[in-house]
């Protein structure tokens, strides 16, 4: 005899989630008999490929990503150098200033009074940044003789950049910060647990009907949610949002006002600093104030894993720039093409395989992203010291780099190993960043999380600096040698390979089967809360969710990257770029004019 046990229910599968698709649904019956009769015959079943296909699709946790990037670089730093083989590879800017002071009048060899004090200006050429070095048979720089370094064509890929796969994996609170309010010039020092930093532009000393409050960052905030600041008054910590931004375009996601109903002393003064947290309900401050911190990223993958190709014929809209160096106007007399800039694009894929199976994000969720990781490695030797931030610190702080980038502020250090090699010349040392390993660590954007909402939203992004290294080219500039400008890039490029629910869960555990184990518990409520993860090719009416093509029990998510090595003097005057002989032709939009009449 066959039994069911009559405490089992059956959901149905459309209430799982919002807009969850309707199935068959199955149960197993189980056998209670102890004899059956024999069968002298076989039996045949019909399957749905459609079916299996779907299940082994669900079943499987291996992804195999691929990205196309599309590099955008404007080179923008002239300097000088003396060592020979970059010397002799620039793209000059004042060559025939420099060719008339190194060869003497009627005679083609350099003059020997004054060859070794003649500044040869340019730019470091387009291949020195690109993501596949192609200059393998120049003479005297990467071939024999007199060379730099022998050329490997098998590290053609790995010379410039070193590419990765990984995912965030946990959470640092304690990461110290700082940024300038590009306006004002106000900075602030924080901790990231502190929560966001803020000054008060209109205080309660001007007797406004509004307390104004701007952020170097977006804030998140929505009218009718709380602020909980760092401050207090009369004992009050918090306070209601009343509305966002002033009469600036766009400032609804940097301002947001308090109603000002007579407050008195200093707390709420012009000027006042402090750091506030965003609470939804201020009733319920417990479960819905939100947490702040850096996201860290834990490295999958080795070096050897990526497989970077060139992206077929195609190449970005810009073009490149190069132009030729006759000879005479040469320090070794010799013609050639040099490029300032490129318009190559790449496709960057990993020969290992990654099971996100026993994989957790840094919600103890199972992963919805990984990040293709770039790490700038500057093999040979033209920068040193790569340094970190996040997106506010790029603003600029009296038109010049931020305090934060200076090489003494060990804050903005990048844990990479940092090796050093002498040239086949005998020079040296040049500087490089070696390979990271599977399993090491690096940090993230800076992060919002609400466990009532069970949303992360990305405050700012991670940002590195690559620095010249001034022993061997010498920029133009009078800022501090300690805090060069530099160029900026984002390391972490995310991928979505799942998706979480737009709609919230809530449940009793005596009440709801299935409950996750990521799930949020709500004191106050006494129950779950939590967004269901969608199975792979299903995408709701809002767009949410992924399909990504599935092959040999694996996955294949793709997406296209631009990948932009930023100058960081490229939203300042002309009179402030550092443009050697040559004036850097860097444009500027004016902020627009606000009044009565807009």
């Amino acid at each position: 005899m066959m039994t069911v046990d009559p405490s089992t229910r059956i959901i149905e599968s459309t209430q799982r989630y919002k807009s969850a698709p309707k199935v068959d649904q199955f149960i197993n019956v189980p056998f209670a008999q102890t004899s059956k009769d024999l069968i002298e015959y076989d039996r045949s079943v019909d399957l749905s490929l459609a079916t299996v296909f779907d299940e082994e699709r669900q079943a499987s946790t291996i992804f195999r990503p691929v990205t196309k990037f599309t590099v955008l670089f404007e080179n923008a730093y002239t300097g000088s150098t003396k060592y020979v083989p970059y010397r002799d590879n620039l793209y000059y800017t004042n060559e025939l200033n420099n060719a008339i002071l190194y060869y003497p009048s009627g005679n083609f060899g350099p003059n020997p009074s004054t060859v070794q004090t003649v500044q040869w200006t340019g730019f470091p050429q387009y291949y020195e940044f690109d993501f596949i070095r192609t200059d393998n048979d120049v003479i005297g720089y990467t071939q024999p003789p007199n060379n730099h370094l022998d050329f490997k064509n098998v590290s053609a890929t790995t010379y410039n950049w070193s590419h990765y796969l990984s995912y965030a994996f946990i959470n640092d609170y304690n990461k110290n910060l700082f940024a300038v309010e590009p306006n004002s010039q106000i900075n602030w020092s924080w901790v990231a647990s502190d929560g966001l930093p803020y000054y008060i532009m209109v205080g309660n000393d001007l007797n406004g009907l509004n307390i104004t409050f701007k952020c170097p960052v977006e804030h998140g905030l929505q009218v009718g949610e709380f602020v909980l600041l760092s401050t207090n008054y009369n004992g009050t910590e918090m306070f209601q949002v009343s509305s966002l931004g002033d009469t600036g375009d766009g400032s609804d996601a940097f301002i947001f006002n308090i109603k000002n109903i007579g407050y008195t002393g200093t707390t709420f003064q012009t000027n006042s600093q402090g750091t506030f947290k965003r609470v939804i309900n201020a009733a319920n401050s417990g479960d819905t104030v939100s947490e702040y911190y850096i996201r860290k990223h834990r490295i999958l993958t080795n070096q050897e894993c990526s497989v970077l190709v060139n992206a077929g014929f195609e190449r970005n809209i810009y073009g490149d720039k190069r132009k030729c160096e006759i000879k005479v106007l040469t320090p070794n007399n010799k013609a050639r093409v040099s490029t300032k800039e490129g318009n190559r694009s790449y496709t960057l894929s990993f020969n290992c395989d990654v099971d996100i199976q026993p994989l957790r994000d840094n919600q103890g969720r199972p992963l919805s992203e990984l990040f293709f990781t770039s790490i700038w490695r500057g093999y040979f030797g033209w920068t040193k010291d790569l340094k970190q931030g996040w997106y506010f610190n790029t603003f600029l702080e009296n038109k010049k780099p931020q305090s934060w980038w200076d090489d003494n502020n060990v804050n903005s250090n990048v844990i990479v190993n940092q090796n050093s090699y002498v040239s086949l010349l005998g020079s040296g040392p040049f500087f490089y960043n070696d390979f990271l390993q599977s399993g090491d660590t690096i940090d993230g954007d800076y992060c919002e999380w609400n466990n009532y909402e069970q949303l992360e939203r990305v405050i700012s992004l991670y940002q590195h600096k690559i620095k010249y290294n001034p022993l061997w080219f010498t920029l133009y500039n009078d800022f501090l040698p300690t805090n060069q400008p530099g160029y900026f890039y984002q390391p972490h490029s995310a991928i979505q390979i799942a998706a979480f629910s737009d709609y919230i869960e809530e449940g009793d555990s005596s009440n709801v089967v299935g409950i996750p184990d990521y799930a949020y518990y709500s004191t106050m409520a006494a129950l779950f809360r939590w967004r269901d993860k969608y199975p792979y090719g299903f995408i709701d009416t809002d767009g949410i969710g992924v399909d990504y093509p599935f092959l040999n029990n694996a996955h294949y998510p793709y997406k296209n990257t631009i990948f932009r090595i930023t100058p960081e003097l490229y939203n300042i005057p002309n009179d402030y770029a550092i443009s050697g002989s040559v004036p850097l032709n860097i444009t500027t939009i004016a902020e627009p004019t606000t009044d009565e009449c807009e």
